[in-house]
């Protein structure tokens, strides 16, 4: 997938997010891209997105971060929004007196 400097956009699965009409579904997204020639790691990452109807390309690209990381393509400790404030609510063992 494109990620590097000097690889060309049409790779990037962000291409095809310009070329669909929405409302879109995850895999009528997917079989745009297979339409379009899309590499099929493209198709792949596209498939890896949550199953629902898109309204928007910025709908699309807001799951890419966490599909990016459900695909590999980042770090492998993927902390996802259901997480997010967790460590706050979550109670700790109070420190033990020596």
């Amino acid at each position: 997938m494109a990620r590097g400097v000097g690889e060309r956009p049409e790779r990037s699965p962000a291409a095809i997010l310009s070329e669909v009409e929405y409302p879109i579904s995850r895999d009528d997204l997917a079989q745009a891209a297979a339409e379009a020639d899309a590499p099929a790691e493209v198709i792949n990452f596209l498939r890896s997105l949550p199953e629902r109807i898109y309204t928007s390309p910025n709908d699309v690209l807001r799951q890419f971060g966490e599909a990016g990381a459900r695909f590999g393509l980042f770090s492998t400790h993927v902390r996802h929004r259901g997480d997010l404030g967790k460590e706050a609510f979550e109670t700790r063992a109070p420190p033990t007196k020596t």
